[in-house]
Parts: C-alpha cells; sequence; structure tokens
C-alpha cells in the first residue's frame, strides 16, 4: 500500500511539472503572437515617407501597434518607381526604438521591396479640360482645336488630382496659344504642364450680297450673315448689319467680302450738285433761301455752298439732309 502512494505521488508530481511547463510555454507563444513584427517582401505606398505599418504587418497592444507602426523607414520612390531597403538597415531602423526588445519577434526579409502607387494624366483627359476652359472665352460660339500638344507629363501619386489654369496668360480664346497648368494632388502643387495647339473661332460676320460701289449708301438688303474662321481676324470686321446700314463705302467692296469698318464712312446728308436749304439767323430772325451744295457733308461738316439768290459762294454747317446752316 505504501508502495502505491508513492507511486502516485510520483506520477502526479510529473504531472504537475508538465502542466506548469506547458502553461510556461504556451504563454511564452502567446506573448510571442501577442507582439510581433513580420516585414512584407514587397509593398505599395503612397506618401511621401515609409513608415513601419506601410511595409509590415504588427501583432501588438493597439496602443502599441499604432506607436510601432508610426516608426519612420525613409524617404518613398518617385511615383511608380521601386525602392530596394536592405535587411541590415531595416532591422537596425526597428531595434533602435525604445519599444522594441529582443523579446519581439520580427522577420525581416534579405531584401524589402517598395513601389510608389501612381495615377496618370492622359491627353485625351486633359484635352477635355481644355476645352471647357476655351468655352469661358467664346460665349456660345463654336470652334475647333488642332495640333493640341502637351508638354512635362509624369505619372503622379494617389490622390485628388485638380486643374489650375494659368489666369495670366494672354490667351484671348482664338488662334495659336500656350498656356501653363499647375497640376494638384490633394490640394498640393505637384506639377506644371504647358498646353499648346491653335483654336479656330467661327462667329458670324456681315458680307456684301453685292458690290458696293464707292459712296454708295449701303442698304439692309445689300447685306447678308456668313459664318467664317476668325482666328487670324482682326477686330475691324462688322458683325451687325444695323451698324452697316446706311453708311457708305470709302472704296468699292466685292461681292461676298466681309465688310471692315474702317473702310465705311457716314452716309451725307448733303450732296454736292444737290439743291439745298440755306438757314441764315441774325437777330433773332430766320431767313431761308435756296442754295447748291459745292460738295458733300455729313452732319456738322463745314461745306461750300452757293446762294441762288445772290450768287455769291458761302460756308455753312450740315445740319440735316439738303439742310445747311449759314451765318452772315
Amino acid at each position: 500500500m505504501k508502495y502505491l502512494n508513492n507511486k502516485i505521488k510520483k506520477v502526479c508530481g510529473t504531472l504537475l511539472c508538465f502542466i506548469i511547463f506547458t502553461l510556461i510555454f504556451s504563454a511564452t507563444i502567446m506573448a510571442e503572437e501577442e507582439f510581433s513584427i513580420i516585414v512584407k517582401e514587397t509593398s505599395e505606398v503612397n506618401f511621401k515617407e515609409i513608415y513601419l505599418e506601410d511595409i509590415s504587418e504588427i501583432k501588438a497592444p493597439s496602443f502599441l501597434k499604432k506607436e510601432v507602426g508610426m516608426i519612420a523607414i525613409g524617404s518613398s520612390p518617385d511615383p511608380g518607381e521601386i525602392k530596394i531597403i536592405l535587411k541590415d538597415r531595416l532591422i537596425s531602423k526597428i531595434y533602435s526604438n525604445h519599444l522594441i526588445d529582443k523579446n519581439v519577434f520580427v522577420h525581416v526579409p534579405d531584401k524589402i521591396f517598395v513601389k510608389r502607387l501612381t495615377q496618370s494624366l492622359t491627353k485625351d483627359y486633359l484635352k477635355e479640360k481644355f476645352l471647357n476652359y476655351v468655352e469661358t472665352f467664346q460665349e456660345g460660339n463654336k470652334f475647333d482645336l488642332r495640333d493640341f500638344s502637351v508638354k512635362g507629363l509624369e505619372p503622379y501619386p494617389k490622390g485628388e488630382l485638380t486643374l489650375l489654369f494659368d489666369r495670366n496668360n494672354k490667351f484671348d480664346g482664338k488662334g495659336r496659344f500656350s498656356i501653363r497648368v499647375d497640376v494638384l494632388v490633394d490640394n498640393n502643387r505637384f506639377d506644371t504642364l504647358s498646353l499648346s495647339g491653335w483654336i479656330d473661332l467661327y462667329e458670324q460676320f456681315v458680307c456684301a450680297r453685292m458690290p458696293l460701289k464707292k459712296n454708295m449708301e449701303i442698304e439692309a438688303e445689300n447685306l447678308y450673315y456668313k459664318r467664317v474662321n476668325t482666328s487670324k481676324f482682326r477686330k475691324n470686321y462688322a458683325k451687325k448689319i444695323e451698324n452697316v446700314e446706311g453708311m457708305v463705302p470709302r472704296n468699292t467692296i466685292n461681292k461676298g467680302d466681309l465688310i471692315k469698318i474702317n473702310l465705311l464712312e457716314q452716309a451725307p446728308l448733303v450732296r454736292k450738285g444737290e439743291a439745298i436749304k440755306l438757314v441764315a439767323k441774325r437777330d433773332g430772325l430766320k431767313i431761308i433761301t435756296a442754295g447748291i451744295s459745292k460738295e458733300d457733308g455729313v452732319a456738322d461738316d463745314l461745306i461750300r455752298v452757293e446762294n441762288l439768290s445772290s450768287g455769291k459762294i458761302v460756308r455753312g454747317f450740315v445740319k440735316g439732309e439738303s439742310i445747311v446752316e449759314v451765318y452772315y
């Protein structure tokens, strides 16, 4: 019986030792599992700086995980590029932090490959945005874009892309252009592009329906509207018939020609050789007599006229159609 009791005690002691060892070993394993850093061989990042949380899987209590994850590893590569980090360098970075000791399980590959995430701007996308920009100049006029080119395109980091057109340029909405455009990523200027090309602008102008001879008074029926490419035009062509009607050409205008404002002048109210009324005012009296104009004249022109009553040539101001006011 005594032998049996000793045997039972021996077995129980062995079992107790096994249980204690198992508990200690399990606690050690759990501790390792609760605080471990496993660095991935390949990672993609999006910001200028690389942090430990970007390239590894960290197991740790929440307050420690955040702190350890913010360990700075170094600068990121340019967008779309790959950076290689060596094992020894990374281990040195990790263990230099006071929160990491030799009891923390750390696994680091021999080489770590880090690629910066990227996004691109296409020429077609920029062309669409530029067309929207040009529309702000056109007031509904039709236009075509040709020979469009872009300089300075490159990969950009991930984020919200914004284009800012340089409002200080001298672009007036037509003809050749070269414009700077700032590229912003998350409201930070990242790059500047140069857009260039040619805008053909189509506007409506007044044209001659028939030959318009010199000094011929222009009527509305002599004119029509024609839509033309004005990208090389100056700004002295008539756009409204009412601005031309009643004017006279200084020189003959051919059929189909656009009407240039600077080649027109007002139609004379008095024409050379035309019978006119001579009006004379003196001492509150108004005397009207007949006369003959010796030259053309528009409103307020000083012209020579012949007084038919006296046969004398006098000067007077044109005051209306076939009316000249003289002063004695």
